[in-house]
């Protein structure tokens, strides 16, 4: 499988710091970060602030170039008398001097080894025994990239959000009918609401999984960014921001991300590159449904990324 992307002019990767928030869908968040940026880009005007280098050692990262920030996006979804499993999971990688954001998509179902725990399991297991320090841990193993910051969101506030914004036009592709998760969306061209529209990127429906839903959400993803250029969004921001305060949590200061608003503030350079996790599903060979990643393909997608591999580091 030949690795794919597609190049979008969008406006930076943006958020308002949240503090605490309970745990769990991240297509939001992301979206989030970029109808933030103009109040952040205010903000940037009258705050300047040095961005330091806090990168971590880590012995087995092989990818790692300077000047690129690494952010791991994750939307947990919690359900009663369950333990939190990362639903979606994107590791969102700036480069600083290029102005060039790359979102890689890890499917849930991705078969990976969990640190510490001498297993390998689907890389969502990782949040259900450890949280946000296993699932960081594990990401960095699996692709050898350093993470130098998270962020971390629920579907709740998705959805909340997204009302406050007026909803979202979108071309649904199919009927998409599971009375018992709350979904009924007939196809066609519509405004969904918050709730309607956390249906359509929860869909799974298709017979593709995880797989088939990635797609849709890179496609919500890219509507919210058109939305988010609207004046009337703007005006909305405020309130939006106080939702985003309760909903979600993050690891990156506010002065931090002041900067990261005012290194992008420059929308019309902003380049943006969607990827995923190349490879096929298993249903067999390990007594559960995985998706099994295609080595090859993806040290391609990271090559692409952050360029050539450390001295024989593997």
């Amino acid at each position: 499988m030949e690795p794919t992307c597609n190049n979008i002019k969008i406006p930076p990767l943006k958020r308002k710091r949240g503090r605490k928030v309970k745990p769990a869908g991240t297509i939001a968040l992301l979206a989030f970060f970029l109808l933030c940026a103009t109040f952040g880009f205010w903000l940037a005007g009258l705050f300047a602030s040095p961005f330091p280098d806090e990168k971590k050692e880590n012995p087995e990262v092989v990818y790692q170039s300077d000047g690129i920030l690494n952010i791991l996006f994750l939307g947990v979804d919690q359900r009663e008398d369950e333990p939190s499993r990362s639903d979606t999971i994107i590791l969102a990688s700036l480069h600083l001097d290029d102005k060039e954001v790359n979102l890689l998509s890890i499917p849930r179902d991705t078969r990976v080894e969990i640190p510490g725990k001498g297993i390998k399991r689907r890389i969502n297991y990782a949040h259900a025994v450890g949280g946000v320090k296993l699932s960081i841990e594990t990401v960095e193993k699996f692709l050898k990239v350093p993470i130098d910051y998270y962020a971390e969101t629920n579907f709740e506030g998705f959805s909340e959000a997204l009302d406050i914004l007026g909803g979202v036009t979108i071309n649904v592709e199919e009927k998409m009918y599971l009375p018992e998760e709350g979904i009924d969306l007939k196809p066609g061209l519509q405004k969904l609401d918050g709730h309607d529209a956390l249906s359509y990127v929860r869909w799974r429906g298709d017979g593709k999984g995880d797989i088939g839903r990635i797609p849709r959400q890179q496609k919500f993803f890219r509507t919210i960014i058109d939305q988010s250029m609207q004046f009337s969004t703007i005006w909305k921001i405020p309130q939006l921001l106080g939702k985003l305060d309760d909903y979600v949590e993050t690891d990156m200061k506010l002065t931090k991300m002041i900067y990261l608003a005012n290194k992008f503030r420059d929308v019309g350079n902003v380049t943006v590159n969607t990827y995923t996790i190349p490879g096929y599903p298993d249903e067999t060979t390990y007594g559960a449904s995985y998706w099994i990643a295609n080595q090859k393909d993806l040290d391609k997608i990271l090559e692409q990324v952050y360029g050539k591999k450390k001295a024989e580091n593997v």
